[in-house]
């Protein structure tokens, strides 16, 4: 399936379809993308030919860019959100599992790191280790969202993805958020995501019906234990991450 066919199976709240207009923008957007950055020679290849671990490194590029940042504000935001909604497409169709071995090799090639230090950032990027302790022990090892105390499937999920943080924020508990699984893969995906106050935000991408069956509503407060260091962490997920 490809990113215009995925765009086609998308079901908005209200249980509409996406437009032709609105595929075609995003399409078209992603394209015109790619397109400008390598003339600007932000990225080396392609956004179409990149895997999850190399777009979401150039996405934190792109974002950066003066010429995107330009662009994308006269175009009231269709860029960065072409961005988003195909980030969503290779997260859904292709998956990660590719990404994760990349984002583990880089650590094992890096001379710079101790064996420790490799091992620590490792762990985090599986949810494991010291970084799923912090989690457990600042969150009372229940999920955020559903109170669900099963180790099993509580999951230590990064708020800036692991891939464009650097080493220190790949291992801070204020980095992450404790979730049962389904929600974590709703927040993985930008299908969800979360004000300061704690406030839930669903995408447009979850119809009404769903949101009901997930027994979440847009703008419920949950307890995210927030603090001052999460501020970044959270405004960047929900600048680049969330498909409002």
């Amino acid at each position: 399936m490809d990113f215009t066919e995925f765009l086609r199976t998308c079901i908005k709240s209200d249980g509409s379809s996406l437009s032709e207009r609105s595929i075609e923008h995003y399409y078209s957007g992603l394209k015109v993308t790619s397109d400008d950055m390598l003339r600007e020679g932000v990225i080396s290849k392609p956004l179409q030919n990149m895997n999850l671990y190399e777009l979401d490194l150039a996405i934190i590029l792109i974002r950066s860019n003066p010429f995107f940042e330009a662009k994308d504000k006269k175009g009231k935001r269709m860029y960065s959100n072409s961005l988003k909604h195909y980030r969503l497409y290779m997260f859904t169709i292709v998956g990660e599992a590719d990404s994760a071995k990349e984002e583990i090799n880089s650590i094992n090639n890096n001379a710079n790191l101790s064996v420790t230090e490799r091992q620590t950032l490792i762990q985090a990027r599986v949810g494991q280790g010291m970084y799923r302790e912090g989690l457990l022990k600042k969150y009372h090892s229940r999920c955020i969202i559903t109170q669900i105390n099963l180790p099993e499937i509580l999951i230590a999920s990064h708020i800036k993805p692991w891939s464009v943080s650097d080493n220190q924020e790949r291992i801070t508990p204020e980095n992450g958020l404790l979730l049962s699984a389904t929600y974590d893969r709703l927040f993985d995906q930008g299908l969800i995501s979360f004000e300061n106050d704690g406030r839930i935000l669903l995408s447009s991408m979850i119809t009404t019906d769903n949101a009901q069956k997930l027994k979440i509503d847009n703008g419920k407060k949950y307890d995210i234990q927030y603090n001052p260091s999460m501020k970044d962490f959270l405004a960047y997920h929900r600048d680049v991450i969330f498909v409002k």
